[in-house]
C-alpha cells in the first residue's frame, strides 16, 4: 500500500507534463517580496501535495509558505524554528523541502546538518506546527528524495557525499558519493564546489544527482543494501551551467534549473541537453534553484541570487527583477 501511494504521488506530481513543452509560456504566478532587492523573502526549494498545491521553505524566517495556485496568496502553515549553536542563535535556512506518501513534510536544514519534519496534521493556517528533527549526521544537507521503499536521500553539497535514511529517521548512512571538484566561474573571482545538489529518482528507481560544480546530471543505481553504486555521468553542458534542482516529467525527461544561467533546461534519458525556458536579470526566471511539476504547469522557486545571468546593467546586483518568487511554465 506504501508503495501505491508514493507512486501516485509521483503520477500526481508529474501530472499531464507528459511530453515536453514547445514553445512554453513563462510568467510569474506570485511575487514573495515585494521590496525585491531587500531579499525580505528567500526560497531555494519548492513541492507540491497531492492536490497540487505548493509549499516552499523561507530560508529568511524559516516559515512554510503554502501557495495555491488557482489563489497565489501565500500563507504561513509551519515553522522550523532558530536555535542556539555554540552561544550564537542561528537560523535554520531551510533547502529541500519534499513530502512523503503520508502527507508529512521534511525540509533539509543544513546549518543543522539534519532533516526536520512536519506532521501532515500540523501544517495548519491558524496554528503552524512547528518542524521537529526526523534525522541527524547530514552534513551540508541540501536536495531530498524519497525512493520507492519509502527511504530518504538527501545530498551532502560540496563534500559530494548522498545519504540515505531510513523511513523511521535517525542517524544518516553514506549511499552514494560524487567526486569532489572545485571550478572558478567566468567571474574569475567565485568558487563552486557543490557537486551533490538537487536529487530525483527516475521511474525505474535510478538516483540521479545534479552536479552544480561541473554543470552535469549523475546516475546511481542504488543497490538493495541502500549503498550507492559507481556514478555513471548522464550529462555535461554549458547549458547546464548551474545545476541546481530537478523534476522529472512523465516521457522520462529530467527538468534542470540551471540557475547561473536564469535557464530551465532537459536532460534525456540519453543525455541530450535542450533549453526549455531562458531570461535575462529581468526575469521571470531568476537565478532559479528548484522545480516541482503540478497538474500541467511547472513551477519554479526563484533564489533571486545576483551572478551571471541574474545581475542587472551594473553588473553587481539584480534589482531589476521581481525577487524572491514563484514562477510557472505552461504549454
Amino acid at each position: 500500500m506504501k508503495l501505491f501511494f508514493s507512486s501516485l504521488l509521483a503520477f500526481v506530481l508529474s501530472g499531464c507534463a507528459g511530453t515536453q513543452m514547445a514553445n512554453p509560456t513563462v510568467s510569474i504566478l506570485v511575487d514573495l517580496d515585494p521590496a525585491s532587492v531587500d531579499r525580505t523573502v528567500i526560497i531555494e526549494s519548492i513541492t507540491a501535495d497531492r492536490a497540487g498545491v505548493l509549499y516552499a521553505p523561507d530560508r529568511v524566517t524559516g516559515n512554510i509558505l503554502r501557495v495555491e495556485p488557482n489563489f497565489p496568496k501565500p500563507v504561513v502553515v509551519g515553522k522550523i524554528e532558530s536555535r542556539m549553536v555554540d552561544g550564537k542563535k542561528v537560523d535554520a535556512s531551510p533547502s529541500g523541502i519534499l513530502f512523503d506518501a503520508k502527507g508529512d513534510l521534511y525540509v533539509a536544514i543544513g546549518p543543522f546538518s539534519e532533516i526536520v519534519r512536519i506532521k501532515a496534521a500540523d501544517l495548519n493556517p491558524a496554528k503552524p506546527g512547528v518542524a521537529q528533527t526526523f534525522a541527524t549526521g547530514v552534513t551540508g544537507a541540501n536536495g531530498i528524495a524519497f525512493d520507492k521503499q519509502g527511504n530518504l536521500f538527501v545530498s551532502g553539497g560540496a563534500s559530494g557525499i548522498v545519504y540515505r535514511i531510513g523511513s523511521s529517521g535517525g542517524a544518516a548512512q553514506v549511499a552514494a558519493q560524487i567526486d569532489k571538484n572545485v571550478r572558478t566561474l567566468p567571474d574569475g573571482k567565485t568558487q563552486q564546489a557543490i557537486v551533490a545538489n538537487g536529487l530525483e529518482f527516475d521511474a525505474a528507481g535510478v538516483l540521479h544527482v545534479a552536479d552544480t560544480s561541473r554543470g552535469a546530471v549523475w546516475k546511481v543505481v542504488m543497490g538493495a543494501d541502500g549503498k550507492g553504486g559507481k556514478p555513471v555521468l548522464l550529462a555535461q553542458s554549458p547549458l547546464l551551467e548551474g545545476a541546481d534542482g530537478m523534476a522529472f516529467d512523465a516521457s522520462g525527461n529530467v527538468w534542470v534549473a540551471a540557475n547561473e544561467l536564469n535557464a530551465i533546461v532537459s536532460v534525456s534519458p540519453t543525455g541530450v541537453v535542450k533549453t526549455i525556458a531562458k531570461n535575462g536579470s529581468q526575469g521571470p526566471l531568476e537565478f532559479p534553484a528548484a522545480l516541482v511539476f503540478a497538474g500541467k504547469r511547472a513551477y519554479v522557486a526563484n533564489f533571486d541570487v545576483p551572478r551571471r545571468d541574474n545581475m542587472d546593467a551594473n553588473g553587481t546586483t539584480a534589482k531589476d527583477g521581481v525577487g524572491a518568487s514563484i514562477a510557472q511554465i505552461a504549454p
